[in-house]
């Protein structure tokens, strides 16, 4: 049972990577209903000890969408998309955790296990959807930190 749910999981992540090609070469700041939107990435690995449990390349994030007016309330996010060299993993949106610190301050959180390199940098993208108007917005060069 486990296997099937793992295979439609991944089906689902790549047919969401096929419906929208990430614009790479995109910044981390796009206006959004007449709102200057800026993302800024924090992405970690957990490797504090815990009893019972094995460590593993569980990735954390924590994105913040700054806005210098009132981000819309129909603002949505559609999927993130990490890549680090040739690979790039997707992150439905519906995998995603929507946390509001303010009218202008909100903060997208996910933990996923990626094979990623802790070493090397990664580049995020974040799919917004703003009344069927989408917006990427990346950031590039990426520092993954490792929590102890």
């Amino acid at each position: 049972m486990k296997k099937v749910a793992l295979v439609s999981l991944g089906v689902a992540l790549l047919a969401g990577c096929a419906t929208q090609q990430v614009g790479w070469e995109q910044d981390n700041q796009a206006v959004i209903a007449e709102s200057t939107v800026t993302l800024k990435s924090n992405l970690w690995l957990n490797k504090m000890p815990t009893i019972g449990e094995v460590q593993d390349n569980t990735l954390h994030g924590a994105l913040y969408l700054e806005s210098d007016s009132t981000l819309p309330a129909e603002l949505d996010v559609e999927n993130i998309s990490i890549q680090q060299g040739d690979e790039t993993w997707v992150i439905d949106g519906d995998l995603l955790e929507m946390r509001t610190h303010s009218p202008n301050q909100w903060e997208v959180v996910f933990v996923w296990q990626f094979p990623v390199d802790p070493n090397q940098p990664v580049n995020v993208a974040l799919l917004l959807n703003n009344n069927d108007k989408v917006e990427w917005l990346v950031e590039n060069n990426v520092q993954i930190d490792t929590v102890y």
